[in-house]
């Protein structure tokens, strides 16, 4: 599913190319590959807004890279539907871990805090994600345990497995090998992880 859609619902999913995103798709129809660098700058306290620069590696004559816009779950779609993937696997986990915040965010407005943890927790458990030990004992855990294994199968368990695939496919598509996927996938998850429970 389309980040958009996780906003507006698959039915108000938008079909046009977004106007930022008709300079790219030139681009493209002239058969220049465009990649995207994903910024997010952190001041101390917070982060400031998230801002995609796109640029034209191998155009001819050379061009400058475009002007910096926000990102936006649209102009993302977009990106991904083209597989433009970003300058380096660093920043591809950036990307990724910015649009999970925003995708596992809508996901825990839909089912409330409480069954979203409980959930994410089955989720990392089952990825053997690194973040999970630090997670559970931030949430207070007095002893490692084995989250509720029917977590998993929970609307909000599939929910979270079907974001997880997606990233998962998306990464591929863009033509990541298939052993560096899921290392992507983990400093995404990383991303989201530090940023939504400050570990």
């Amino acid at each position: 599913m389309a980040l958009i859609a996780d906003r507006v619902g698959a039915a108000g999913a938008p079909q046009s190319t977004p106007p930022e995103a008709l300079r790219w798709e030139y681009f493209l129809e002239h058969g220049v590959k465009p990649i995207c660098t994903f910024v997010r700058r952190h001041d101390g306290t917070a982060w400031g807004p998230a801002r995609i620069v796109v640029s034209y590696p191998g155009a001819t004559p050379p061009m400058p890279p475009d002007p910096v816009v926000p990102w936006d779950p649209v102009l993302e779609d977009w990106l991904l539907e083209h597989r433009i993937a970003a300058q380096d696997e660093n920043n591809e986990a950036a990307r990724f871990g910015h649009a999970l915040e925003n995708r596992l965010g809508a996901v825990e407005r839909r089912h409330g805090t409480t069954l979203f943890v409980a959930g994410l927790l089955r989720c990392l458990y089952d990825h053997d994600c690194a973040l999970y030990l630090p997670l559970e004992r931030k949430l207070g855990a007095i002893r490692t345990y084995e989250p509720d294994r029917s977590c998993a199968e929970t609307d909000v368990g599939c929910e979270l497995k079907q974001a997880m695939r997606a990233a998962s496919e998306a990464l591929g598509a863009l033509g990541y090998a298939r052993d560096r996927v899921p290392v992507i996938l983990e400093r995404a998850l990383a991303y989201y992880l530090h940023d939504r429970f400050e570990l």
